[in-house]
């Protein structure tokens, strides 16, 4: 396997979301006493303090010969039965010293791997698609250096890249050297990083044996589903009415501006009040007391199977609706989710629930019991105007006739098509 050199760029502060840009590293010590990965991409290692979590020791300790162990021992053998015919003291010393230096190795190999504590850190949340900084760490409890240290690693499957081989050249008594690494996920949901463990070995003293163990290591990710980008003509469409029409209601008096507030991405220009934006020195926009309490809602649709190009179109329609809803919040609108399994989650204009909201939408089923049209009845029996956002991961008979009743007199609804192109319009990003 080809060997990666070791990175040396600054590191990048992790986001809330607990991941990190890509091709981020730190290098707090020279290379000849870091970690190097092949191939997952950057690494770092760094001693730790001494007060650093132990970690899990690797167990069962297996010592085996290598393959030029095997050939080392195989021609050692030869060569003794070879000799049994002579009477060559001096034959029969080098033999005797070849095998010697064979017993050693294999205890020193042995010994290589005592005294050391292996642990694992991940964030406790991240998205598909983006770049999730992994640590590992390595704690060394004897009173002698460790040497030529290997540790193996593999995520989960849809992971990128799928395995892990990190080496730590030296672990100073002691210390803690840490290592780091970025992997992708490609799926959403629980990943548990448990199940398979710290493959952890070494070929230290001369490669002829080497001593592997597994560390047990707990930890969860949840994997959030990738999001895409809100286009404006979505962001207005959530708001309820475009400037023209507020000013329409405002002309015939069934309206009245009830406040300014600061431009969002997203605002039409024609809202500006360029009399406050001259005085403040900011872009400042209107706001009419018919958009004040509209909420909107958003509901995710049932799924038409849990593979194949269904399954697709399904993912593809929960990362919709974790960017409209993320849009929403950001535009401070209050905002509900629906995604028909009896759980309602709503967010105040604080954008409180934000991470309530997209945790639901990390393990939300296919199919299962949830039935989002009846979510569209319970709508209907709340007397209110809302704009109502039905994600739909395919066609669907008679939506439109809920979607009307559900978003109630003097609302609006609209319908995401996740299986189509025509989702550009609202949500760009996602056919990548």
């Amino acid at each position: 396997m080809e060997k990666a050199a070791l990175p040396t760029p600054p590191a990048a502060p992790l986001d809330p979301a607990g991941t990190a840009p890509a091709g981020s590293a730190i290098a707090d010590r020279a290379p000849a006493d870091g970690a190097r990965a092949h191939p997952g991409g950057p690494t770092s290692a760094r001693p730790g303090p001494a007060g650093e979590r132990a970690g899990t020791p690797p167990e069962p300790v297996q010592t085996k010969p290598t393959q030029q162990g095997t050939v080392y021992l195989w021609t050692l053998g030869v060569f003794s039965t070879f000799l049994l015919g002579f009477k060559a003291n001096l034959a029969f010393l080098l033999g005797a010293s070849a095998l010697g230096c064979a017993g050693v190795a294999w205890v020193l190999a042995r010994r290589n791997l005592r005294g050391l504590r292996f642990r694992r850190e991940a964030p406790r949340r991240t998205r598909v698609g983006a770049p999730t900084r992994l640590r590992w760490w390595a704690r060394n409890d004897a009173r002698e250096d460790r040497i030529g240290i290997e540790i193996g690693d593999r995520p989960t499957r849809g992971a990128k890249p799928v395995r892990f081989v990190l080496e730590m050249p030296v672990v100073a008594a002691g210390e803690t050297v840490t290592c780091e690494a970025d992997v992708v996920f490609g799926r959403r949901g629980e990943v548990d990083l448990a199940r398979h463990g710290l493959q952890v070995g070494s070929r230290y003293p001369l490669g002829l044996f080497r001593s592997a163990g597994t560390a047990a290591t707990d930890g969860h990710i949840l994997v959030r589903p990738r999001e895409g980008r809100a286009t404006l003509a979505l962001r207005r469409r959530l708001r309820g009415r475009t400037a023209a029409e507020a000013r329409r209601s405002m002309g015939q008096g069934r309206d009245v501006i009830y406040g300014i507030r600061e431009y969002r991405e997203g605002d039409d220009p024609r809202r500006i009040h360029w009399r406050t934006t001259a005085r403040r020195g900011t872009l400042t926009v209107s706001e009419w007391r018919a958009e004040q309490g509209r909420e909107a809602v958003i509901v995710l649709g049932r799924g038409l199977g849990a593979g194949g190009i269904a399954g697709t179109h399904f993912e593809r329609a929960v990362s919709a609706a974790a960017t409209i809803f993320r849009a929403c919040v950001q535009d401070h609108l209050r905002v509900t989710l629906e995604l028909g399994d009896g759980n309602t989650i709503r967010t105040d204009a604080r954008g409180g629930g934000l991470d309530r909201g997209l945790d639901a939408q990390a393990r939300v089923a296919a199919q299962g019991n949830r039935q989002p049209r009846k979510a569209l009845r319970r709508l209907a029996s709340r007397e209110s105007k809302r704009t109502v956002v039905y994600v739909a991961a395919g066609r669907e008979s008679g939506l439109t006739s809920d979607l009307a009743v559900a978003a109630g007199r003097g609302g609006s609804h609209l319908v995401i098509p996740a299986w189509q192109r025509r989702l550009d319009r609202w949500v760009g990003g996602l056919f990548a």
